[in-house]
This record gives structure tokens, sequence and C-alpha cells, in this order.
């Protein structure tokens, strides 16, 4: 998925993982993370960008750009 570790709800994954038993009882050739990273769309795996979190992270680059160049 090339995300950052803390957008995948950790949760969701717990959750997700009834759907994956009932997946593997018709395919018992299921592996979960291939399987999660097909469907992690579907089931809401990652965690959405918050408009508050984007200006957070625009102000801190305006605030650190100096220091970080």
């Amino acid at each position: 998925m090339r995300l950052p570790l803390e957008r995948i709800s950790v949760e969701m994954v717990k959750r997700r993982l009834y759907f994956f038993h009932r997946a593997l009882l018709l395919n018992p050739e299921l592996k979960l993370i291939p399987w999660l990273v097909e469907h992690y769309r579907s089931m809401g795996l990652v965690k959405a960008v918050r408009q508050r979190h984007r200006r957070t992270a625009a102000r801190s680059l305006d605030i650190w750009a100096d220091a970080l160049t």
C-alpha cells in the first residue's frame, strides 16, 4: 500500500479478521496480508487525512522550512 504505518487503523484490521476468516473458509489458499492489501479501500483500513491535519502540516512546514533545508 506504501502508506505510513500511522495511517493504518489497527482497530479496523482487527474487525476485518472475521471477514478474512469467512473468505478463508471458501478458499483455504488465501493469505492474510495480501488479502487485506487487496481489499483495504472497501474495508476502511486506512485513516482519512482530515482538513485540520492538512492545515497543521502546512503550518509546521512553514515554520520549520528553513531548518529542514
